[in-house]
C-alpha cells in the first residue's frame, strides 16, 4: 500500500492592510501630482514617470483582502502554497498570490433514515449524523 504524504498547515502572517493602503493612496496622489507638475512644465519624462506611478498603484490593489470571522483565506502563489491565514482583520499580502476563501465553521450532515432488519425480522430504523470542521 503506498503511502501518502502528510500535509500541514503553515500560518501566513501578512502585512496590515491599512498600512499598505495608506502607503497606496499616498502612492496615487504622487503619482497625480507628477504628472500634472510634468503637464504644466512640458516635461514629458515627468508625465510618463507619473503615470507609472499611477500603474504601479493599480498593480498593487490586488492584494488586499478581508478575512471574516469563521473563515480564513488559504494563499496560493504561481501554484505553490505559500499559508493560511486565520485572523480576520483586513490584510495585504502579494498581489500574484490567489486568496481562496475556506469555512472554518463546523459543518454537518443529517443522512437519511433507513429501514433494515435484524436476523429475527424486526425492523430497525438506522441513520448517521457527520460532523466535520477544517
Amino acid at each position: 500500500m503506498q503511502s501518502r504524504n502528510r500535509s500541514t498547515e503553515q500560518t501566513f502572517r501578512p502585512l496590515s492592510g491599512y498600512a499598505m493602503l495608506a502607503f497606496t493612496l499616498i502612492l496615487f496622489g504622487v503619482g497625480v501630482w507628477i504628472s500634472i507638475q510634468g503637464g504644466v512644465s512640458k516635461l514629458p519624462w515627468m508625465v510618463v514617470a507619473g503615470l507609472s506611478t499611477i500603474t504601479l498603484f493599480g498593480f498593487m490593489l490586488p492584494g488586499f483582502f478581508v478575512v471574516e470571522p469563521n473563515l480564513g483565506r488559504v494563499l496560493v502563489l504561481f501554484g505553490s502554497y505559500r499559508g493560511t491565514v486565520r485572523t480576520p482583520g483586513f490584510w495585504y499580502t502579494n498581489p500574484f498570490t490567489s486568496k481562496k476563501k475556506v469555512s472554518l465553521r463546523a459543518h454537518n450532515l443529517n443522512g437519511k433514515t433507513l429501514t433494515v432488519n435484524d436476523l429475527l425480522g424486526n425492523p430497525i430504523e438506522i441513520a448517521a449524523v457527520v460532523v466535520w470542521q477544517v
